[in-house]
């Protein structure tokens, strides 16, 4: 009774003692989860980018026949261009050649050289 008593402590002021928050074991998910699904999605992406190429491809083979053929008529075209080419060239040698002049005149007209004797063959007499 008369002992010595604390006083008692004001609601307002306490301190509450201080909580150390829980260390709670996390729900652990698979961890290469995140790998595999990284991995689904790249091949995912790269299957879609192999479609969309081969599409292109397969759409672009008949425009290569088209070259192709065009090409092959082009080709045969300038074989016989090359072939005209060389006989015009060599009858413009032949005419622009200063010695052989007068042997292309003799084949072009009826004249004849005057230094040539006309040799004139006759059937023969029985």
């Amino acid at each position: 009774m008369y002992a010595y008593q604390l006083p008692e402590p004001n609601p307002k002021f306490t301190r509450r003692p201080r909580r150390v928050p829980r260390t709670t074991p996390r729900k652990r998910s698979n961890p290469y989860r995140a790998i595999a699904l990284e991995t689904g999605i790249k091949l995912a992406v790269n299957m879609v980018l192999s479609a969309v190429a081969i599409t292109a491809l397969v759409k672009l083979l008949p425009y290569r026949a088209a070259q192709e053929a065009k090409l092959k008529e082009l080709d045969v075209a300038v074989e016989s261009t090359n072939r005209r080419v060389g006989q015009v060239q060599a009858s413009f040698k032949q005419y622009f050649d200063p010695a052989q002049a007068r042997a292309l005149m003799q084949q072009t007209t009826n004249r004849i050289d005057p230094s040539q004797r006309q040799i004139i063959l006759q059937p023969p007499a029985n």
